[in-house]
């Protein structure tokens, strides 16, 4: 995502999912220790026989399920909300908020060091009480955010013209530990868009790919995401299914990009490779593709989060994190859907976390409507649950 920013009214009708779904969150909304939907128990004798059979002393015992979160509490963990300043990321922060995101209109004098130390991330994750999420857009570039503060970055395009993969992979440690002491834990980049030509005129990737052979993309952003993995800093691949050959910018409204079968002999490939590597997380764009969502942009669109979940030849799938682009900049998106529609559209369509620009929502209404979608079954209660397993923090992190 880019720093432009433009809401309009439109919107097109949605399917909601069906009225089962809605069943089956009532019992999600009641408490947090209620079983998950998946039972393990097995299902009680109907016989009259007034015997009782003993299991075999080895019989091992179920394992419980994991207790699930009612809806009101699930809704603010499927959000990257962004930030203003200190005290609307205390206000995300009390709402339960995780993840809190840094763009052109944040003040980035509450990150670590910039400021004082009582109103900075440090003290935001104290406040929380558990590790958090904190983003933002970092490729090199036209696209930084920190060079102010960090020094500057080249271009994805003149990283993979002028230094090797290991050169790059060290460059990125080196800016991925200044990040970190910067309080940040997550960089949208890179872009393995690949570069679509000069028939292309501005589509908002340009110097933002490495390149347009699929495998000199590949072996660069390996090398990108590598660095950043050895900084501690979590890379997100963008921007899926691929928006270097789109016709147009999804800043400004409707883009389409080559047909899916097209996508996958060339687009797909560095996707399919570097989401092989531990670690890494995807963004999904708002690009529209025949033959895989014609009619909507991948970001709401279910089909989309299928290919990527089931995989395809040669790819298997990817079951970790999924973001979705800025869901309330990008004409893309808003012309279809106003406010907090778009954020429940791209979560019904298989979204782990919906991402929104500084100051775009009153966030108490924004986890309102997330929260009543699942209690509906529009967004279905199982598939929200499986989004916040995706995103808590690993054991270990918890414990320290």
């Amino acid at each position: 995502m880019t720093s432009r920013l433009s809401l309009l009214p439109r919107s097109r009708s949605r399917t909601a999912r069906p009225a089962v779904a809605a069943v089956l969150v009532t019992g999600l909304s009641l408490a947090a220790g209620c079983s998950s939907g998946e039972e393990d128990a097995a299902p009680t004798s109907a016989s009259s026989s007034s015997m009782t059979t003993t299991p075999p002393a080895s019989a091992p015992e179920s394992t419980p399920p994991a207790p699930q979160v009612p809806a009101k509490g699930l809704a603010p963990k499927l959000l990257a909300v962004g930030v203003t300043d200190f005290e609307s990321a205390r206000a995300a922060v009390d709402a339960g908020v995780r993840h809190l995101f840094f763009g052109t209109g944040s003040d980035f004098s509450m990150l670590n060091g910039q400021g004082d130390p009582e109103r900075s991330i440090a003290a935001l994750q104290r406040r929380a009480g558990e590790p958090m999420r904190v983003s933002v857009d970092e490729e090199g570039g036209m696209v930084q955010r920190l060079s102010e503060l960090i020094g500057t970055l080249p271009a994805p395009r003149d990283m993979a013209r002028t230094m090797t993969p290991e050169q790059v992979r060290d460059m990125m440690a080196e800016h991925g530990r200044k990040m970190a002491e910067l309080g940040f834990t997550v960089d949208f980049a890179p872009s393995i868009d690949l570069a679509g030509g000069e028939n292309i005129e501005d589509n908002a990737i340009g110097s933002r790919s490495f390149g347009s052979d699929p495998q000199v993309v590949a072996r660069y952003a390996r090398a990108y995401v590598e660095g950043l993995l050895d900084a501690g800093i979590t890379p997100v691949l963008k921007h899926f299914p691929g928006h270097g050959h789109a016709n147009g910018d999804s800043h400004t409204g409707e883009v389409f990009v080559p047909p899916v079968e097209q996508l996958k002999q060339a687009d797909l490939k560095p996707f399919a490779e570097l989401l092989e590597i531990p670690g890494v997380e995807v963004m999904m764009g708002h690009v529209q593709a025949p033959g895989l969502n014609p009619d909507e942009p991948a970001s709401v669109s279910p089909t989309t989060y299928g290919l990527l979940r089931k995989g395809w030849e040669g790819f298997g799938g990817y079951q970790g994190v999924v973001y979705t682009d800025d869901l309330t900049g990008m004409r893309a998106i808003t012309d279809r859907y106003p406010g907090a529609e778009a954020v429940v559209a791209a979560l019904s369509a298989g979204a782990d976390q919906g991402l929104t620009a500084a100051g775009a929502f009153e966030l108490p209404e924004l986890i309102s409507a997330v929260t009543e979608a699942i209690r509906n079954g529009e967004i279905a209660p199982e598939q929200a649950q499986r989004s916040a397993e995706r995103l808590a923090p690993p054991a270990e992190e918890t414990e320290n």
